[in-house]
């Protein structure tokens, strides 16, 4: 047996967008990556109340993502590299 190609990391993307799910992270996958893999937000997201769920030492960190201001290319900082295990919160 081979191993082709390994899929077990994943990042999930719920809420309001336009395909809500699972999705592979294939490399250095940013959050604004992951939210055009759900489709994109649908039109009663809060582009300003978006979180990144991580799991970190026992508990979980909530960060904060302004999809506004990253796609004018301001607080580009805040499109993280998503690890394996992320939730992205679309409200």
């Amino acid at each position: 047996v081979i191993l082709l190609e390994l899929k077990s990391a994943k990042v999930f993307v719920v809420g309001k967008v336009m395909k809500p799910g699972v999705f592979p992270l294939d490399g250095e996958t940013r959050v604004m990556q992951a939210l055009a893999m759900a489709g994109g937000l649908n039109t009663f997201a809060d582009e300003d109340g978006i979180l990144v769920l991580r799991s970190a030492q026992g508990g979980q960190t909530a960060l904060p993502f302004d999809y506004a201001d990253v796609a004018r290319g301001k607080t580009l900082d805040k499109n993280i590299v998503l690890q394996p295990g992320d939730t992205i919160v679309v409200p």
